[in-house]
């Protein structure tokens, strides 16, 4: 897909992209441009390609907002650092050019996989217009699953929506948008209307194993160990392990590293990527370019690094609390060598987030990192998760678990150390932490366990830089967990509800 996506996307910005990025509708491609599989194609190539701006804001909605990321420096009056700031500290409000602009990038999404939608009776091949509309369901079944995740009641975008009907719009209760949700990736599992598994040649476009995926961790979100959904969550999930081979040890998985080197993506550890290639062309990853240190002289990157998604004293002392754990490394640095002065940048300069910085990028905003949204290892925590919560720690799901902490090199747990649902779940929840850091995961699972705002508070009091701002950081509430509803879409709309404390 990534050769593929290139010369597609070339065309399509300037053929239909003008007129899919509007909110809460789009006056989409004109209709004498869909004439054929090929130009629905192309459209659901567009689909993915506007993931690349939903993603680049997404760590300051989900990480920024955890323990495990914060500002690099406090009392800054940039314009960018406070709008990190009130992220960071979960004061954001209605008029934050960053949630506006997640906001907007995500219904840009909607609105694209609704024309594909709108579009299908065009395709005469029946596998392709199945696998076609599999794609556009599952891309906008992620996006309301982010957002009802993000601001709870939104709007619910079907169909083409012209403006003036957008301007009488309503926000959907949360239980709605969850409904939707499923009803778009179950029409898709239970349809089969994906491929298993996606052609070498089309790598990185959603296929049926991810749509599985998708669909277990929206019901292990919005439903509870009792419900027969929950346990449905436990059953899909075997379904992809058996589908990635039933790794039962480290060994059966790809090592740590490798599975953000850009010599090896889509390795086997990847369900579903949002796909970057560098070169100029439009695609590249901003990461190493939002991450790297500030003023490092080319020493981590070229250019002019922003130092964001900083990580926190907290998530270090979590590494270093397993001696050995392979996954620092590659999660984090606490400083870098300075090739031009021989020394050693280490302190608030040196340290940053190091996942998805690309060391062979040669021009800013354009790195080759593929960002994953579904791994191997969040599925096995998941199952393992779910298994515990079902019916105690299992066999099974300690086998799981430790073959994940093979992998980062550190023990196993023995059966006496989490023989209890408590011990287990925390064991589990500590794991996921780790393994996922920075890979915008932990914000959503402090919310599912209901336990963020216990969680940012003890770190709030906890975290030393916090103590060091010319005014107090206060506690959050449970308010605050939620999102304020942009002000450019209570302007549209005088009569749309904002979200409560707003």
């Amino acid at each position: 897909m990534k050769k593929n996506i290139i010369a597609i996307f070339i065309v399509l910005a300037s053929v239909v992209s003008c007129n899919l990025d509007k909110y809460p509708y789009s006056e989409v491609a004109a209709d004498e441009y869909v004439k054929d599989a090929k130009t629905v194609n192309n459209l659901v190539i567009g689909a993915y390609n506007g993931l690349y701006d939903v993603l680049y804001n997404e760590w300051a909605m989900t990480e920024l907002r955890t323990d495990n990321v914060r500002m690099r420096v406090n009392n800054s009056t940039a314009q960018d650092t406070k709008l990190i700031e009130e992220l960071d500290q979960l004061v954001a409000g209605d008029a934050n050019a960053w949630i506006q602009n997640y906001w907007d990038k995500c219904y840009m999404v909607v609105n694209r996989a609704n024309s594909v939608l709108a579009s299908l009776n065009v395709v005469d091949d029946p596998t392709l217009k199945a696998q076609y509309e599999g794609e556009a369901r599952v891309l906008r079944a992620w996006m309301y699953f982010n957002l009802v995740r993000l601001w709870g009641p939104v709007f619910i975008v079907k169909t083409k929506t012209g403006a003036e009907e957008a301007r009488h719009m309503q926000r959907a209760p949360s239980e709605d948008v969850w409904a939707f949700i499923e009803e778009d990736l179950t029409a898709v599992t239970d349809g089969k209307l994906l491929p298993v598994k996606m052609a070498d040649e089309d790598l990185g476009r959603i296929d049926l194993i991810a749509a599985k995926a998708m669909l277990a961790k929206v019901y292990m979100t919005a439903y509870k160990p009792g419900d027969t959904k929950y346990s449905a969550a436990s059953d899909l999930l075997s379904e992809v392990l058996a589908a990635c081979g039933n790794p039962a040890t480290g060994a059966d998985l790809v090592p740590y590293a490798d599975i953000f080197d850009t010599s090896k993506e889509m390795n086997a550890e990847i369900i579903l990527a949002v796909r970057y290639r560098s070169g100029k062309l439009g695609i590249g990853s901003p990461f190493t370019t939002l991450y790297a240190p500030i003023n490092n002289a080319g020493n981590v990157a070229v250019g002019a690094p922003k130092h964001y998604n900083y990580p926190s004293d907290n998530i270090i002392s979590a590494f270093n609390a397993n001696p050995g754990d392979k996954r620092k490394d590659v999660c984090l640095k606490e400083s870098y060598y300075n090739k031009t002065t021989g020394a050693t940048v280490d302190g608030s300069g040196g340290r940053y987030c190091n996942k998805f910085i690309d060391p062979a990028m040669v021009s800013e905003w354009d790195a080759e990192n593929d960002f994953p949204i579904i791994r191997l290892a969040d599925v096995m925590l998941l199952k393992a998760e779910a298994l515990n919560e079902l019916g105690g720690p299992t066999a099974e799901a300690l086998t799981l678990l430790n073959a994940v902490r093979q992998r980062a090199g550190i023990p196993d747990y023995t059966a006496e150390e989490v023989g209890s649902i408590y011990a287990f779940r925390q064991a589990v929840r500590e794991e996921r932490r780790l393994e996922l850091a920075f890979e915008n995961q932990h914000f959503f699972d402090l919310l599912r366990w209901g336990t963020l705002v216990s969680t940012i508070n003890d770190y709030l009091a906890s975290e030393p830089f916090y103590g060091n701002y010319n005014y107090t950081v206060n506690p959050i509430e449970q308010w605050q967990t939620m999102l304020p509803i942009p002000v450019s879409v209570l302007n549209i709309n005088k009569t749309v509800a904002q979200n409560p404390g707003y």
